[in-house]
């Protein structure tokens, strides 16, 4: 008797979606316009600073005179609602991540929806997966940048309390105190520049359930709009005390 084939009980290979090579560019190009206006932001010549470093001369300024003043009630206060605001951000960050993560385990259905969509969209849940990556790996960079931000603050806080009673004698230690918490309070605020960038490039990074070139598209528009907040604002402006 002719002996029937055995069935194959190899398990099948888990199917790998490939990304293309204009995938792989176009998250390049998302990192590196990241990387690229954060670094420019912070490190602007003198001759065009941005609106961040502008603000840090300010923080030098504060500090120069909370160290003169008897209560420094009105700085615990202004130090206080900065910790606000990175620790509300941080927590937005948080929900955020857990919603993207949420979505990511609910792929099988809203590939299906994204079938209906008159826009190129990722085939498979697989491919809806992967290019989710970018937005979550944005918005955990968010939030580590506003924890640490929020932690800085309250750093900050401790120095400001450290910070001795005016005493003329006592000038030169007094202002090396003052500017120490201006140089932690200016990390403080870079880290929270930061995280706001990373959720504003989380909004972009969104763009990838399109399509590589519309990643590309939309973090280069979120780079424009950065640049022109930093550099060709009226807040900016307003800043640097030019006229209306």
């Amino acid at each position: 008797m002719t002996q029937q084939p055995k069935p194959d009980d190899t398990p099948a290979m888990p199917h790998v979606v490939d990304l293309t090579m204009l995938d792989l560019l176009a998250v390049i190009w998302l990192l590196a316009v990241l990387l690229g206006i954060s670094w420019y932001v912070d490190n602007s010549p003198d001759s065009n600073p941005s609106a961040s470093r502008i603000m840090q001369e300010r923080r030098y300024a504060w500090m120069h005179q909370m160290a003169r003043r008897e209560v420094r009630i009105l700085d615990g206060a202004l130090l206080s609602g900065l910790q606000q605001s990175s620790s509300f951000f941080a927590s937005t960050a948080l929900v955020s991540l857990g919603g993207l993560l949420a979505v990511m385990g609910q792929a099988e259905r809203l590939s299906e929806v994204a079938d209906v969509l008159p826009f190129s969209h990722p085939e498979g849940p697989d491919a809806f997966r992967i290019r989710l990556f970018a937005p979550v790996i944005m918005i955990a960079y968010a939030f580590l940048k506003f924890a640490w931000a929020q932690r800085l603050f309250g750093y900050c806080a401790v120095l400001i309390g450290s910070t001795p009673d005016w005493d003329p004698a006592r000038e030169a230690e007094i202002d090396e105190a003052a500017r120490t918490a201006a140089r932690v309070n200016g990390l403080a605020a870079r880290s929270f520049a930061r995280g706001l960038r990373g959720l504003y490039f989380t909004l972009g990074s969104l763009a990838f359930l399109i399509g590589p070139l519309a990643l590309i598209a939309a973090s280069t528009a979120v780079v424009l709009m950065i640049y022109r907040r930093e550099f060709r604002s009226d807040s900016r402006s307003a800043m640097l005390g030019a006229p209306e």
